[in-house]
């Protein structure tokens, strides 16, 4: 099974090492990706509910649509334009894949996609989403590499918005500008961790976190995690060297009928962070 998972995430890969000159190596062994250590635990995956899933009759089922908090005035979805920001990064290195994700989390969580879409109609894995989470990346990180924190209000929970100001304060203005990630910059998306939960009103809330794999220019050692999966090749034209550097992001969103659409950030976590400590 775990060598069967790992054909099949190897394969997703795949496409990526065409679009980026490289190719998509056996290793011996598996790569597990780790969680980070944030300042709070991962929900567990798990999808819990208080009564059976049923379809209530006559209901017309339909599509629920991603929606991110702050989308009337940013493009946090697949809107027209919305493929990537002004001032997108130009021509970037050659990037190899030399690995996998852990096969055992890729399965599980395409699992609870599939339940998710069967019994919420919330396709996670669409390409809409996707281009949502990599969006709020690329806005959540300028506004953190710029020191703008309180123009994070309504897109990232408050909580979130106090840890991210406490953990900048600790990076020197170069640190805290290399934050910055542009849509060119991200590699490989992943989610990692998906929960549904019921609370004792009977309210559903999923929440999904998502791992980014990305180049970044940060001075220091490569990520770790980043380096078991891809590999950049050396910048010929003298200009600074890229490196693999991950981010993760969890988001969260309530699907009681009748709720906002909207996801909000409530995890934050950069590489660029550790390094400062």
């Amino acid at each position: 099974m775990q060598r069967i998972t790992s054909l099949a995430a190897c394969r997703e890969l795949g496409g990526l090492a065409a679009s980026t000159a490289g190719r998509c190596a056996s290793k011996s062994g598996s790569t597990c990706c780790r969680q980070p250590a944030v300042h709070r635990h991962w929900l567990d995956v798990r999808v819990r509910p208080a009564r059976p899933f049923a379809t209530e009759p006559g209901r017309r089922l339909s599509r629920r649509r991603s929606v991110f908090a702050g989308e009337k005035l940013r493009l946090f979805s697949s809107q027209p334009g919305g493929d990537g920001p002004p001032g997108s990064s130009g021509q970037q290195p050659a990037v190899s894949v030399v690995g996998i994700p852990d096969p055992l989390t890729w399965i599980r969580c395409k699992v609870i996609m599939c339940l998710v879409d069967l019994y919420f109609e919330l396709d996670i894995n669409s390409e809409e989403f996707d281009k949502g989470v990599k969006q709020a990346l690329v806005h959540v990180s300028s506004k953190m590499s710029s020191g703008r924190y309180h123009e994070l209000r309504g897109i990232v929970s408050n909580e979130m918005i106090e840890y991210i100001e406490k953990k900048c304060s600790s990076l020197t203005d170069a640190q805290r500008q290399q934050l910055g990630v542009k849509m060119d910059d991200i590699i490989f998306v992943l989610p990692e961790d998906i929960s549904v939960v019921f609370d004792q009103y009977g309210r559903k809330f999923c929440f999904v976190v998502v791992r980014f794999w990305l180049l970044s220019s940060h001075e220091g050692p490569d990520d770790p995690e980043g380096t078991k999966i891809f590999k950049v090749a050396s910048d010929e034209d003298g200009g600074p060297q890229k490196k693999i550097a991950t981010a993760v992001y969890e988001f969260h969103r309530e699907l009681t009928r009748g709720a906002s659409p909207d996801w909000t950030v409530t995890t934050v976590w950069h590489w660029h962070w550790k390094l400062a400590k």
